[in-house]
């Protein structure tokens, strides 16, 4: 759950961060980042019902891993496409975010859910400082970071036990 949580918190502030820098408006940009984010947390609960949280968790980092390396890959002249890849970007690591606050309690027991809890956010903000400065590199670089590491999160994320019961 610590390296889910890390790979989230990076990617979402990272986004974040780089939408300043995302070729087009940076206005339309911004409004589909925050469109996108809301529509994400409000379907995370749904999708994590429907399809359980290890196809969720696959689900949210391959959107978000896709949508970041085509706005690697596209080129600036193409406002509307470069807005509907923000989208899919932001979208996919909103709902991942939104489900390690969700699976979190789930996975351990009500003893230890608080601490749980709070280690692997501590852990993630740290790794989270890492954020700001990747966003400031040229170029490609930044994008590609965010897809590399919304895979390693798609491959943490079939590692996830959801099959624990406790008393």
């Amino acid at each position: 759950m610590i390296l889910l949580w890390s790979v989230s918190s990076l990617n979402y502030y990272l986004i974040s961060y780089l939408l300043k820098y995302v070729p087009g408006n940076i206005y339309v940009n911004n409004t589909v980042s925050i469109t996108s984010d809301i529509a994400a947390n409000m379907l995370a609960g749904v999708l994590y019902k429907i399809f359980g949280p290890k196809v969720a968790f696959c689900l949210s980092y391959s959107v978000s891993a896709v949508g970041g390396l085509l706005i690697a890959l596209t080129s600036a002249d193409n406002t509307y496409l470069i807005a509907f890849f923000v989208l899919l970007a932001k979208f996919g690591i909103s709902f991942a975010f939104s489900m390690v606050y969700m699976l979190t309690p789930k996975l351990f027991p009500t003893q230890l859910t608080a601490t749980a809890f709070g280690l692997c956010n501590l852990i993630a903000r740290f790794v989270t400082i890492m954020a700001p400065m990747l966003a400031e590199l040229k170029g490609v670089i930044p994008m590609m970071c965010y897809s590399m590491v919304s895979i390693c999160g798609l491959v943490c994320s079939l590692m996830v036990n959801t099959n624990v019961k406790y008393n």
